[in-house]
Protein backbone atom coordinates (compact mmCIF):
# COMPACT_ATOMS: atom_id res chain seq x y z
CA UNK A 1 0.00 0.00 0.00
CA UNK A 2 2.90 2.54 0.67
CA UNK A 3 3.97 2.25 -2.66
CA UNK A 4 0.74 3.35 -4.15
CA UNK A 5 -0.80 7.18 -4.90
CA UNK A 6 -4.19 7.41 -4.44
CA UNK A 7 -6.36 9.83 -6.07
CA UNK A 8 -9.64 11.02 -5.62
CA UNK A 9 -11.32 13.59 -8.33
CA UNK A 10 -13.98 15.77 -8.02
CA UNK A 11 -14.51 16.78 -11.60
CA UNK A 12 -16.57 19.38 -12.69
CA UNK A 13 -15.76 22.03 -16.03
CA UNK A 14 -15.14 24.96 -13.48
CA UNK A 15 -14.03 23.92 -10.54
CA UNK A 16 -12.64 20.30 -10.96
CA UNK A 17 -10.71 19.12 -7.46
CA UNK A 18 -8.38 16.66 -6.41
CA UNK A 19 -6.98 15.00 -3.14
CA UNK A 20 -3.70 12.71 -3.27
CA UNK A 21 -2.53 10.51 -0.98
CA UNK A 22 1.16 9.68 -1.31
CA UNK A 23 3.61 8.56 1.49
CA UNK A 24 0.90 8.88 3.88
CA UNK A 25 0.60 12.37 2.94
CA UNK A 26 -2.43 14.38 2.45
CA UNK A 27 -2.47 16.77 -0.72
CA UNK A 28 -5.46 18.93 -2.07
CA UNK A 29 -5.22 20.91 -5.09
CA UNK A 30 -8.03 22.51 -7.51
CA UNK A 31 -8.40 24.18 -10.65
CA UNK A 32 -10.84 26.44 -9.99
CA UNK A 33 -12.38 29.11 -12.89
CA UNK A 34 -14.62 31.95 -12.09
CA UNK A 35 -14.26 31.89 -8.42
CA UNK A 36 -14.15 35.53 -7.02
CA UNK A 37 -10.45 37.16 -5.59
CA UNK A 38 -11.41 37.12 -1.55
CA UNK A 39 -12.38 33.41 -2.43
CA UNK A 40 -9.28 32.62 -4.22
CA UNK A 41 -7.50 34.36 -1.55
CA UNK A 42 -9.46 31.99 1.47
CA UNK A 43 -7.93 29.13 -0.31
CA UNK A 44 -4.52 30.08 -1.53
CA UNK A 45 -3.98 31.00 2.53
CA UNK A 46 -5.14 27.14 3.34
CA UNK A 47 -3.35 23.85 2.75
CA UNK A 48 -5.30 23.92 -0.81
CA UNK A 49 -3.08 24.26 -3.73
CA UNK A 50 -4.97 27.03 -5.91
CA UNK A 51 -4.08 26.82 -9.77
CA UNK A 52 -5.57 29.59 -11.59
CA UNK A 53 -7.05 29.05 -15.26
CA UNK A 54 -7.02 31.45 -18.65
CA UNK A 55 -9.86 29.51 -20.18
CA UNK A 56 -9.87 29.55 -24.28
CA UNK A 57 -13.24 31.79 -24.45
CA UNK A 58 -13.82 32.91 -27.52
CA UNK A 59 -16.52 35.64 -27.88
CA UNK A 60 -19.85 35.40 -30.58
CA UNK A 61 -19.15 31.31 -31.38
CA UNK A 62 -21.00 29.89 -33.82
CA UNK A 63 -23.16 26.85 -33.00
CA UNK A 64 -21.18 24.99 -35.68
CA UNK A 65 -17.86 26.11 -34.08
CA UNK A 66 -18.68 24.86 -30.74
CA UNK A 67 -17.44 21.32 -30.50
CA UNK A 68 -14.26 22.68 -31.55
CA UNK A 69 -14.14 24.80 -28.41
CA UNK A 70 -15.12 22.50 -25.91
CA UNK A 71 -12.67 20.03 -27.37
CA UNK A 72 -9.89 22.44 -27.20
CA UNK A 73 -11.00 23.81 -23.99
CA UNK A 74 -11.11 20.30 -22.45
CA UNK A 75 -7.46 19.25 -23.56
CA UNK A 76 -6.10 22.91 -21.49
CA UNK A 77 -7.96 21.41 -18.42
CA UNK A 78 -6.94 17.73 -19.00
CA UNK A 79 -3.11 18.72 -19.86
CA UNK A 80 -3.24 21.09 -16.88
CA UNK A 81 -4.34 19.05 -14.23
CA UNK A 82 -1.83 16.50 -15.71
CA UNK A 83 1.36 19.27 -15.34
CA UNK A 84 0.50 19.10 -11.56
CA UNK A 85 -0.32 15.37 -11.37
CA UNK A 86 2.63 14.40 -13.09
CA UNK A 87 5.12 14.22 -10.07
CA UNK A 88 3.12 12.27 -7.68
CA UNK A 89 1.71 9.89 -10.58
CA UNK A 90 3.29 6.34 -12.56
CA UNK A 91 1.63 2.78 -13.37
CA UNK A 92 1.26 2.23 -9.72
CA UNK A 93 -1.27 5.33 -9.06
CA UNK A 94 -5.07 4.52 -8.89
CA UNK A 95 -7.67 7.18 -9.68
CA UNK A 96 -11.02 7.66 -8.49
CA UNK A 97 -13.84 9.99 -10.08
CA UNK A 98 -16.90 11.06 -9.00
CA UNK A 99 -19.82 9.85 -11.07
CA UNK A 100 -23.20 11.35 -12.33
CA UNK A 101 -26.01 11.38 -10.23
CA UNK A 102 -28.33 8.98 -11.49
CA UNK A 103 -30.87 10.06 -13.73
CA UNK A 104 -29.05 12.40 -15.09
CA UNK A 105 -29.61 13.95 -18.44
CA UNK A 106 -29.06 16.44 -21.07
CA UNK A 107 -27.01 18.52 -23.20
CA UNK A 108 -24.68 19.62 -19.73
CA UNK A 109 -24.14 15.73 -19.02
CA UNK A 110 -22.87 15.31 -22.19
CA UNK A 111 -20.44 18.23 -22.00
CA UNK A 112 -19.22 16.97 -18.74
CA UNK A 113 -19.17 13.65 -19.73
CA UNK A 114 -16.92 14.37 -22.76
CA UNK A 115 -14.83 16.97 -20.92
CA UNK A 116 -14.23 13.71 -18.46
CA UNK A 117 -13.27 11.48 -21.41
CA UNK A 118 -10.71 13.54 -22.46
CA UNK A 119 -9.51 13.73 -19.02
CA UNK A 120 -9.13 10.36 -18.67
CA UNK A 121 -7.49 9.80 -22.36
CA UNK A 122 -4.62 12.51 -21.71
CA UNK A 123 -4.36 11.01 -17.72
CA UNK A 124 -3.64 7.28 -19.45
CA UNK A 125 -0.58 8.40 -20.78
CA UNK A 126 0.78 7.56 -17.44
CA UNK A 127 -1.65 6.20 -15.53
CA UNK A 128 -3.06 3.12 -17.09
CA UNK A 129 -6.94 3.07 -18.14
CA UNK A 130 -7.32 -0.17 -15.46
CA UNK A 131 -6.17 2.08 -12.36
CA UNK A 132 -9.21 4.13 -13.19
CA UNK A 133 -12.47 4.00 -10.93
CA UNK A 134 -15.81 6.00 -10.98
CA UNK A 135 -18.68 5.94 -8.11
CA UNK A 136 -21.90 6.55 -7.88
CA UNK A 137 -22.22 9.90 -5.56
CA UNK A 138 -24.48 8.08 -3.21
CA UNK A 139 -21.57 5.81 -2.43
CA UNK A 140 -19.09 8.52 -1.58
CA UNK A 141 -21.39 9.62 0.51
CA UNK A 142 -22.11 6.39 2.08
CA UNK A 143 -18.54 6.21 2.74
CA UNK A 144 -18.83 9.59 4.39
CA UNK A 145 -21.32 8.40 6.87
CA UNK A 146 -23.89 11.13 5.00
CA UNK A 147 -26.21 8.41 2.66
CA UNK A 148 -29.43 8.83 5.01
CA UNK A 149 -32.20 10.85 3.13
CA UNK A 150 -31.68 14.38 3.66
CA UNK A 151 -28.38 14.68 4.19
CA UNK A 152 -26.76 17.05 2.39
CA UNK A 153 -23.21 18.64 1.52
CA UNK A 154 -23.14 20.76 4.35
CA UNK A 155 -23.39 17.68 6.83
CA UNK A 156 -20.22 16.16 4.40
CA UNK A 157 -18.09 18.96 5.20
CA UNK A 158 -19.13 18.81 9.07
CA UNK A 159 -17.84 15.08 8.76
CA UNK A 160 -14.68 16.41 6.64
CA UNK A 161 -13.84 18.62 9.45
CA UNK A 162 -13.40 16.10 11.92
CA UNK A 163 -10.78 13.62 9.61
CA UNK A 164 -6.99 13.47 10.04
CA UNK A 165 -5.63 15.60 7.06
CA UNK A 166 -3.89 18.99 6.76
CA UNK A 167 -6.95 20.60 5.56
CA UNK A 168 -9.04 18.61 7.80
CA UNK A 169 -6.90 20.35 10.48
CA UNK A 170 -7.42 24.34 9.29
CA UNK A 171 -10.79 24.21 8.57
CA UNK A 172 -11.45 23.55 11.44
CA UNK A 173 -9.15 25.82 13.11
CA UNK A 174 -10.33 28.86 10.75
CA UNK A 175 -13.73 27.58 10.31
CA UNK A 176 -15.72 31.15 10.30
CA UNK A 177 -13.03 32.37 7.03
CA UNK A 178 -14.79 29.45 5.29
CA UNK A 179 -18.34 30.92 6.24
CA UNK A 180 -20.72 33.40 4.58
CA UNK A 181 -22.50 36.12 5.88
CA UNK A 182 -25.97 33.78 5.93
CA UNK A 183 -23.96 31.13 7.59
CA UNK A 184 -23.18 28.87 4.36
CA UNK A 185 -19.94 27.06 3.38
CA UNK A 186 -18.43 29.39 0.42
CA UNK A 187 -18.21 28.04 -3.40
CA UNK A 188 -15.90 25.14 -3.71
CA UNK A 189 -15.26 23.66 -0.45
CA UNK A 190 -17.61 20.58 -1.29
CA UNK A 191 -15.68 19.48 -4.30
CA UNK A 192 -12.71 19.67 -2.18
CA UNK A 193 -14.15 17.66 0.50
CA UNK A 194 -16.32 15.65 -2.08
CA UNK A 195 -12.44 14.87 -3.29
CA UNK A 196 -11.04 13.72 -0.36
CA UNK A 197 -14.42 11.02 0.08
CA UNK A 198 -13.73 9.76 -3.28
CA UNK A 199 -10.47 9.15 -2.23
CA UNK A 200 -10.80 7.37 0.59
CA UNK A 201 -13.68 5.23 -0.95
CA UNK A 202 -11.07 4.45 -3.69
CA UNK A 203 -9.01 3.47 -0.31
CA UNK A 204 -11.14 1.11 1.38
CA UNK A 205 -11.46 -0.61 -1.81
CA UNK A 206 -7.77 -1.18 -2.69
CA UNK A 207 -6.82 -2.36 0.86
CA UNK A 208 -10.07 -4.67 0.22
CA UNK A 209 -8.70 -6.22 -2.93
CA UNK A 210 -5.24 -6.96 -3.12
CA UNK A 211 -5.16 -8.02 -6.09
CA UNK A 212 -4.25 -4.35 -7.04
Amino acid sequence: MNDLTLIGTDFSINKPACCILKDNQYYFVSWPYGLSKNQIEIYKNSPIYIIEREDIKEKKILVSQKMRYEVKNAKYIANLILLYLSPFINNRTYIAFEGLSYGSTGDVVAQLSGYKYILMDVLSQIIPLDNMFTYAPITIKKTAGCSKKGMKKGDMIEVFKNETNNFSKYLRENENIFKTKKENWIVHLDDIVDSYFTLETLRREVLEFKNF
